[in-house]
């Protein structure tokens, strides 16, 4: 979307650009869209718009923290959905690889314990875990229930998002017909760029951003621990396998 002129805010802003600070936001709007007893007040407009001033285009951020925030956005007449529809069998695999792999990791050796000794790790690991919760019903991925509470969880939720927004401002496209200009700048009235639609494997992506977002930071970690040599060693193996990880001892 930034080709086209948007300023898009997405868990890459979160994560490269604002730090902890956003962390600690999403982390409240995610408990207070799915925890009724948080005492949290479930996020609306005026917190929206403070929160996400400097954007214009939201992606994915609006699925985890709850309808009443979409419904503050659907009174709004200049704003326009763009829904992104798959096989629910194929989200749930793309899912288990990407957010399903962040919170297995985040509860074994080393990361259950590196993570307590940076707040943006941490934060990150608890992030990602409560927004994965939240679609699984509280159960990780290789749970005998984990893959039917996904299933009926996104499609309740693709179900919902179509009955809450306006159907002349929202375009739904399945990801397994094409998605690229030729179906988005129709629907927001503007021509299609020279530029090619970005095409990339999710999971290759995604992957490589946790990667860069995570090397420092654990680097970070294993310093405030207090990691000596001989423990370094088997602690660098295993993050230059996981995440490719360079470790100069």
């Amino acid at each position: 979307m930034t080709i086209l002129g948007y300023t898009p805010y997405h868990m890459l802003e979160v994560l490269t650009k604002h730090g902890y600070s956003h962390m600690k936001i999403v982390r409240e709007a995610v408990i207070a869209a799915n925890d009724r007893f948080s005492g949290i007040p479930r996020y609306q407009r005026p917190e929206l718009d403070k929160w996400l001033a400097e954007y214009d285009c939201l992606i994915e951020i609006p699925s985890y923290i709850g309808m009443r925030a979409m419904e503050s956005y659907a009174k709004d007449p200049d704003i326009k959905f763009i829904l992104t529809e798959r096989d629910p069998d194929k989200w749930v695999r793309s899912f288990n690889n990407t957010a399903g792999e962040v919170g297995k990791a985040a509860n074994v050796f080393p990361m259950n314990i590196l993570k307590r000794f940076d707040a943006e790790l941490g934060g990150f690991f608890e992030n990602t875990q409560l927004m994965y919760w939240a679609m699984s019903d509280g159960t990780d991925k290789g749970h005998p229930d984990n893959e039917a509470a996904l299933r009926k969880n996104y499609i309740e939720y693709i179900h919902a998002v179509k009955e809450t927004l306006p159907q002349d401002r929202t375009l739904v496209i399945k990801l397994e017909d094409g998605l690229g200009w030729a179906q988005i700048c129709p629907f927001l009235e503007m021509d299609i760029p020279d530029q090619p639609y970005p095409q990339a494997n999710v999971q290759e992506k995604f992957q490589a951003i946790i990667g860069d977002f995570m090397r420092p930071r654990v680097m970070a970690a294993m310093v405030r621990l207090g990691v000596v040599v001989a423990p370094t060693l088997g602690v660098a193996g295993y993050l230059g396998w996981k995440y490719g990880l360079t470790v100069i001892e």
